[in-house]
């Protein structure tokens, strides 16, 4: 869904009418930009750090892709083989739940998070 820009960010609930009245459509996480998908989970300082982090553990070094698809698609095509590959894989889709889910945790239970924690919980869900 956030590779298809199909994720209720606060642009998304404007484009539609459903964002209340009041609202801001800021970014909950930076109170910098327009929350958008690709700002939420590429551009934003937190998951900019948040992906930073986490290719720092695999030990990758990175450029910030001009899209989320393109990191996908980056991600896709790295080289690692067999048990490698997927654990390479599933950190990728851990990371995009993990932003999302505190994304959320931000907006509605007004918490407040370190990148270094939520780096922590990725890799406790691609271990399990």
């Amino acid at each position: 869904m956030a590779l298809q820009e199909k994720v209720a960010t606060k642009s998304a609930l404007l484009y539609c009418n459903m964002l209340p009245e009041g609202q801001s459509v800021i970014c909950p996480c930076c109170s910098l930009i327009v929350e958008t998908p690709e700002h939420l989970f590429l551009l934003c300082q937190f998951a900019w750090d948040v992906w930073s982090l986490i290719l720092d553990w695999w030990h990758v070094r990175w450029v910030c892709p001009a899209s989320l698809l393109d990191l996908f698609t980056w991600w896709l095509d790295f080289g690692f083989k067999n048990l490698e590959k997927f654990l390479w894989e599933t950190t990728f889709h851990a990371t995009i739940w993990s932003v999302w889910l505190v994304r959320n945790d931000i907006v509605f239970n007004n918490a407040s998070w370190r990148v270094e924690d939520l780096r922590e919980l990725i890799k406790t869900r691609v271990a399990m």
